[in-house]
């Protein structure tokens, strides 16, 4: 049995018209492959898809589906389009390309413990942590090369916030002001 649902979009964009999206999949056999697929792979990103299609293959106006689950009606279009064309498999989140986060679980994990105390107890000559001092912790502790801006976006992903440096200016000593006064003078060339 194929059940087609047709979703509620509005016929015309601009000038030009456009079909309607429509969910065709057996009936039995959708529910079976969304909820297995739910089971196979953990994670709220698929389960709130597959909860969105079953919503449609129920019969829900796409408005409401939408507005509910807090989804876009041109994400939920996607998601339909996607499981008419390649099935169900097509929302898992496919891997995105590029060059792997160095920032791994376990030296997140450890960072974490190292930016709770001070750079003085890993040999730096620093009294707070900053981009230049976190780039060359890393570079020694881990063996991770960085540029100082990376460093910093670090800190601000582990929670830390930069601030500007604060001067406080020492108040001198009035003994020490006259001597200063007087050694002042003496050098001072008229």
């Amino acid at each position: 049995m194929v059940t087609s649902v047709t979703l509620n979009v509005l016929p015309w964009f601009g000038s030009v018209a456009m079909r309607p999206p429509s969910l065709c999949l057996e009936d039995r056999g959708a529910r079976r492959d969304l909820l297995a697929l739910v089971e196979q792979v953990p994670g709220a990103s698929v389960g709130l898809k597959v909860a969105a299609l079953l919503l449609v293959i129920e019969g829900q106006r796409p408005g409401w589906i939408a507005e509910v689950l807090g989804v876009t009606r041109m994400s939920l279009n996607r998601w339909i389009h996607a499981v008419n064309e390649r099935g169900a498999p097509s929302l898992v989140a496919q891997p995105k390309p590029g060059r792997p986060a160095a920032l791994t679980a376990k030296v997140r994990r450890e960072l974490e413990a190292h930016l709770e105390r001070s750079p003085q107890e890993f040999g730096l000559n620093r009294e707070r942590w900053d981009g230049p001092t976190l780039v060359v912790h890393l570079k020694r502790r881990f063996g991770i090369a960085m540029k100082v801006r990376q460093a910093q976006n670090w800190m601000h992903q582990l929670g830390y916030r930069m601030k500007r440096a604060s001067h406080a200016y020492l108040q001198a000593h009035a003994e020490d002001a006259r001597r200063f006064e007087r050694a002042l003078k003496k050098t001072a060339t008229p």
